[in-house]
């Protein structure tokens, strides 16, 4: 299941009732004591009933309230389409009606004085007298209404059978809301089955303790031994061994009380042998050091903090392994704390393979503008004091993104030296794309006389992906009044395509500006593999159907690889940094070599010359019409 979003009621500062939209991957930014924190403490809460790092207390009621009531609760999508709630006969949470206005699976959890008092779920049913408090009804009390109303049902002796059949006799299509509680008759069994489901929490505090010795990275070290010591393989060998020391040590016990009887009989018959098993857990302690020999507790804090962020990593991957859960929410508090700078861009880009796959989400507080501008903008919330006191949380649909980057001071990280020289900027992602359209127009004489990339009036920026700092670098351009010409990759095909739509409509709608996305997934699919494979004559495409939609240079670089007789491990088990390093590689000479050599042998195919003629047309009319305004 994926959590969607969180509502907060009488909760430290959030007195009011506060939703606030969840992604896969979520940051909280603000100033220091707004509530960022009190987000994360509170799902903690949630998730793991106080066993796990936040206690719920008195003291965490709204300090201003009358009412010593707190709810929080929370919402997921994908839940399991099946649940088995009466035996074996299957039903779903749409059949049981159990689900949201917006058909999600929505829990609170209410606590008076800071205990839990009720679990229950919101729930909208048809709107009929006969449903009201169906799932508190026990069977007797169901089949009256069954015999009551004349209603059809397959079998009496099953409640989810005969609410079923009562929901489904209803002919009115409004539904009203109503609240379902977990701990009574019907409630408890579709809780009990939906508590499998319930994603794994785990907070990392920015302030949590970071030596070797701690039981937090303790912790999972002694969680594999354990597991270790579970193993025939390995515990066969010890009891064989504890077997033969304790043979030879009854053996001289037995010989040391005969030599004692014939100095002192009467003390040699008080003793006895007496043997425990040993405790293998305890014989055996991991503990951290460098190849020097340097202990980890004697490192830097950012290094102890990052090695306990990854122990952190594997002990949840871990419980969630033992719990058999599909789903992990990691929660970092201020994950960049004491990280350098190429740290914090390796944990971002980390977060964001992470949130990739089916089974992750990440949550995350930070001050850091350089974590914020690596963000995508649809992850933001911006956490702040409403006049009135009660704390508000806006997203990125509610045009806060200039008020984070004021916040977090996010500067651009574009400079253009002489702004009254320049009157056309030509915005793409990276470097890479850079290189592609210069040597695009450089190499096709056509291409040059549409426009001439070398005009000092134009400049090709890296606008920096879809994250803050592209809006960021945006926002620049516009202040500077120039015209703009956008193209972006349509990353068809990727986890994430048409992540630029939206901006390039947007673009679209402005004055002197035009935006593109790319027809194929990004540049390199623009040459063809005929012409890569004459630099790389080592490697072989085996399937080319989808070469308009393939990973051209992480495909070269796994083949490459895998075609070097010099290399020591498979493709799969290199770590990320060496994939992305001879991906790296793989992209600058595609852009580079491989795009020169397919424009000198006049190889481009006609639809391909055709959009990227489009492109440089666009580039001039901005610019023709730029320059007339001057």
């Amino acid at each position: 299941m994926q959590l969607t979003s969180v509502f907060l009621k009488n909760f430290r500062g959030y007195k009011n009732e506060t939703y606030t939209s969840i992604e896969k991957l979520t940051a909280f930014v603000g100033q220091n004591d707004v509530g960022k924190s009190t987000i994360l403490e509170a799902l903690d809460i949630f998730f793991n009933d106080g066993k796990n790092i936040v206690k719920m207390d008195k003291f965490d009621v709204n300090v201003n309230s009358d009412s010593t009531e707190t709810i929080i609760g929370v919402t997921f999508k994908n839940y399991p389409d099946e649940l088995i709630v009466d035996s074996t006969v299957p039903t779903s949470l749409k059949e049981e009606f159990l689900t949201n206005e917006n058909n999600e699976l929505e829990i609170h959890k209410i606590y008076r004085n800071g205990s839990l008092k009720e679990i229950v779920l919101i729930a909208y049913y048809p709107d009929s007298d006969i449903c009201i408090n169906l799932h508190q009804k026990k069977k007797d009390e169901l089949k009256v209404i069954i015999e009551a109303h004349n209603i059809d049902v397959i079998d009496k002796r099953k409640s989810s059978l005969m609410r079923k059949a009562i929901f489904n006799s209803i002919a009115s299509p409004n539904l009203n809301r109503t609240t379902i509680n977990v701990n009574e008759e019907g409630g408890k069994q579709i809780w009990n089955s939906l508590k499998e489901y319930i994603p794994l929490f785990e907070l990392f505090q920015s302030d949590r303790k970071n030596h070797d010795q701690d039981s937090e990275i303790q912790n999972p070290m002694k969680i594999l031994i354990n597991e270790l010591l579970r193993s025939e393989e390995i515990t066969e060998p010890l009891k064989i061994a504890f077997n033969q020391v304790l043979e030879k040590s009854k053996e001289l016990a037995e010989h040391t009380i005969k030599k004692l009887e014939e100095m002192n009989p009467e003390l040699a018959q008080e003793l006895k042998t007496k043997f425990e098993e040993p405790s293998w857990e305890k014989a055996f302690k991991f503990s951290l050091e460098t190849e020097a020999g340097i202990p980890v507790n004697k490192r830097g804090s950012g290094v102890r903090r990052l090695i306990l962020l990854n122990f952190f990593r594997a002990e949840a991957e871990r419980r969630k392994n033992e719990r058999n859960v599909p789903n992990i929410i990691y929660a970092f508090e201020e994950p960049e704390t004491s990280q350098h700078p190429n740290h914090q861009k390796i944990l971002i880009d980390a977060f964001l393979e992470m949130v990739n796959s089916n089974v992750n989400q990440v949550l995350l507080t930070t001050h850091s503008p350089a974590v914020a501008k690596m963000l995508p903008l649809d992850s933001l919330r911006l956490i702040c004091k409403h006049p009135d006191g009660n704390t508000i949380i806006k997203n990125s649909s509610d045009g806060i993104l200039q008020e984070i980057a004021d916040t977090l001071g996010v500067l651009p990280n574009i400079e253009i030296d002489n702004p009254n020289k320049v009157e056309l900027a030509i915005c793409v992602e990276g470097k890479n794309d850079i290189t592609f359209l210069k040597n695009v127009n450089n190499n096709k004489s056509s291409f040059k006389n549409i426009v001439d990339l070398n005009d000092p009036k134009i400049i090709i920026l890296p606008m920096g992906g879809s994250t803050l700092q592209f809006w960021v670098n945006d926002n620049y351009l516009e202040k500077l009044n120039i015209a703009q010409l956008h193209i972006y990759d349509s990353d068809k095909g990727s986890k994430s395509p048409n992540k630029y739509k939206k901006y390039i409509d947007i673009i679209n709608t402005r004055f002197n500006s035009k935006g593109f996305e790319t027809r194929l997934r990004e540049f390199e699919n623009y040459i063809s593999p005929s012409t890569i494979l004459k630099l790389y004559p080592s490697i072989e495409f085996v399937n080319l159907s989808n070469w308009d939609t393939l990973d051209v240079p992480g495909l070269i670089a796994k083949l490459t690889h895998e075609a070097d007789s010099q290399h020591t491990k498979p493709w799969d088990e290199l770590d990320e940094k060496k994939q992305k390093d001879k991906k790296g590689k793989a992209k600058n000479r595609i852009n580079d070599e491989i795009l020169t050599l397919a424009l000198k042998e006049h190889y481009l195919e006609q639809e391909h010359y055709d959009e990227i003629k489009q492109w440089f047309e666009a580039a001039a009319d901005l610019l023709s019409a730029r320059l007339a305004q001057v």
